[in-house]
């Protein structure tokens, strides 16, 4: 029996074979490995691998993000995440290729990728129970025309428009327009359209109600018109006493 592997050799040899292959073929297939970013364009990122490849060096690479057109990220260099791989080519959907896949063709190893950020113990969130929307820059909700409706956050203050009307708070106050008309509240008071000021507090008896609005023909309260007034010298309207101007 000592001379069966001379005589049963091709065993071991297919045996060999097939496990070569088998390795050369998990080798081929996409790899999900930690990289970083280092390089961002729009939704392109290029991203460095953050593994051990001894004896190989894995190359640096540019693959799309995974994320929907709808709600984008705030990416940044140093972002940390990783790849996930696709069985086929991504190019025709990513824009960075333009031939339909075929799905008999098994892409190269490094081809087929994606990015996924993950998270990171050193960057809790706020608010374990609230969602959490942030960036460099703040952030932006608006429909896809963009100019019929949006809120804009950022270090400066927040916007938020609707067609002709605009509300923009910042740290000096709040500014309200509407078509051409505004009305600006800050520290200094109120002013209206850019000239007329109220700065002061106006004040009512506990019995009186007011309940007008301020309009292009001066002000009207309970539709009584205060356009014109007087002073009087004694008592009230109505009394004997003489008004002044």
């Amino acid at each position: 029996m000592a001379d069966n592997y001379s005589k049963l050799w091709i065993q071991k040899t297919l045996n060999e074979a097939a496990i070569n292959r088998v390795n050369e073929i998990i080798q081929s297939t996409g790899n999900a490995l930690p990289c970083s970013v280092i390089g961002v364009s729009g939704s392109i990122v290029t991203i460095q691998f953050q593994v051990d490849a001894t004896p190989w060096t894995l190359p640096n690479i540019t693959i799309p993000k995974a994320e929907s057109p709808w709600i984008r990220m705030p990416t940044q260099i140093g972002d940390l995440g990783m790849t996930i791989p696709a069985d086929v080519y991504l190019g025709a959907i990513s824009g960075l290729g333009i031939t339909v896949p075929k799905i008999d063709v098994r892409p190269g190893n490094l081809s087929a990728l994606v990015f996924v950020p993950i998270s990171n113990k050193n960057s809790p969130p706020i608010d374990q129970n609230a969602a959490q929307i942030q960036g460099p820059n703040g952030a932006i909700i608006r429909t896809t025309q963009g100019t019929t409706s949006s809120i804009v956050v950022n270090q400066n203050g927040t916007t938020v428009t609707y067609g002709s009307v605009t509300i923009v708070v910042t740290s000096s106050g709040v500014t309200m327009t509407v078509g051409s008309d505004s009305i600006a509240l800050t520290s200094s008071g109120i002013t209206l359209n850019g000239a007329t000021t109220i700065n002061g507090a106006l004040t009512t008896s506990s019995s009186a109600s007011f309940g007008g609005a301020v309009t292009a023909n001066g002000l009207t309260s309970n539709g009584v018109s205060f356009d014109g007034h007087y002073h009087y010298v004694s008592g009230t309207p109505g009394d004997s006493g003489a008004p002044i101007a």
